[in-house]
């Protein structure tokens, strides 16, 4: 399951974070990494953004981002 198909309050796992470059690094630093708990709190009206508690912060991704963050359930 990608992040961007999270329900508001459901928990994943992450299994594979694709963003390269600054940005991917930037995420991984935050906490989006293999193993981390994420928990989606809520997604606007289009589904852009999306509002994540990952490893005690929350962090606003952009749909296009979280399609590219894979997680278990």
């Amino acid at each position: 399951m990608l992040l961007s198909d999270m329900k508001e309050m459901q928990k994943a796992v992450v299994s594979e974070n694709t963003i390269s470059g600054d940005f991917g690094r930037r995420l991984r630093d935050m906490g989006f990494v293999k193993g981390e708990e994420v928990v989606c709190i809520r997604k606007a009206v289009f589904s852009s953004p999306i509002l994540f508690f990952v490893k005690g912060n929350r962090v606003a991704l952009r749909k296009k981002d979280a399609e590219k963050i894979e997680a278990v359930i």
